[in-house]
């Protein structure tokens, strides 16, 4: 019985040595490198907090160029922002899917 104990904890002793301290470690890690993207704002939601952007692909989450709409932090001012302005932004995944927390005009 002792051998079968020593041979369990020698199999998975070395899952161990790769697994994060904590789950936190995990997100940090995974969140350190946010997706980034270029494109052109379509159309700006000022109230809704919300633009629509035509953007090439964005490489980090495997996406070909599209137009889509996407949600705008709450921190984030739009109103430097114009429909036909070229931009490049980041994005963070939260509850309702990717959202922008960082943009800049590129124009």
């Amino acid at each position: 019985m002792k051998c079968i104990y020593l041979a369990a904890a020698i199999a998975v002793a070395p899952l161990a040595i790769f697994a994060p301290a904590r789950a936190a470690d995990a997100v940090v890690v995974a969140q350190a490198e946010k997706p980034t993207g270029q494109g052109t704002i379509n159309a700006i939601d000022a109230a809704g907090h919300k633009l629509n952007i035509t953007h090439g692909p964005v490489a980090a989450l495997k996406w070909p160029g599209m137009t889509m709409d996407f949600g705008v932090a709450p921190g984030v001012d739009l109103g430097a922002l114009k429909t036909g302005s070229k931009i490049t932004f980041t994005l963070t995944h939260g509850a309702a899917g990717y959202v922008i927390d960082s943009i800049k005009r590129a124009d």
